[in-house]
């Protein structure tokens, strides 16, 4: 080769652009998608919109009968949505064998919060807490037979719980797990 010749330089490959086919939209029922398909054109998935939680209505009495309907989900909306303090009151004044000051323990308020809230929500912690008192109570009910014996059960020493009070317990999830075992086990007859 001579200095004078130049090599003639090879074109790099050209890459293709695929062309996308437009969208269909709405293409979800069959005779749609054959059309499609025969045009080349791509469908679109059909999209539902997010559902939102629902509202859980809560008005009028707040008891743990009320409480039993509710499934999880439900259960984790109102504790999101925080307990109305008007019903929490309603709440409270259903319990006669633990004082008002106990179950303010458990919620981890105060009476001057609950005046000053009069209008609004728990938080929802305090929602939480208050939810679990009532399923406890519940539970306790159940296997004990009657309110009264629930509630003197809750307010006792237990000796499954190393002499502790359950309404002492229900402060935290671990405590109120510790107190659902003890009722299950007692509505069996596992005492050991």
């Amino acid at each position: 080769m001579s200095a004078n010749s130049q090599v003639p330089l090879k074109k790099a490959p050209s890459k293709k652009v695929r062309e996308m086919p437009a969208r269909v939209e709405g293409a979800a029922t069959p005779a749609k998608k054959a059309v499609a398909a025969k045009s080349g054109k791509r469908i679109a998935p059909r999209r539902t919109p997010l559902r939102r939680p629902a509202k859980v209505a809560l008005s009028g009495d707040f008891s743990s009968e009320a409480l039993s309907g509710l499934q999880g989900l439900q259960r984790h909306d109102m504790v999101i949505q925080g307990v109305p303090v008007s019903v929490a009151r309603n709440a409270m004044r259903g319990f006669d064998v633990i004082t008002s000051a106990e179950i303010l323990a458990v919620l981890g308020v105060s009476e001057k919060t609950l005046q000053r809230r009069a209008d609004t929500t728990l938080d929802a912690n305090a929602s939480d807490r208050a939810l679990r008192l009532l399923s406890v109570t519940e539970q306790a009910t159940k296997v004990l037979g009657a309110r009264d014996a629930a509630e003197r059960w809750l307010a006792a020493p237990a000796i499954g719980l190393d002499r502790r009070r359950p309404i002492e317990l229900l402060a935290s999830s671990e405590g109120t797990e510790m107190v659902k075992t003890l009722l299950t086990r007692m509505e069996y007859g596992v005492y050991s």
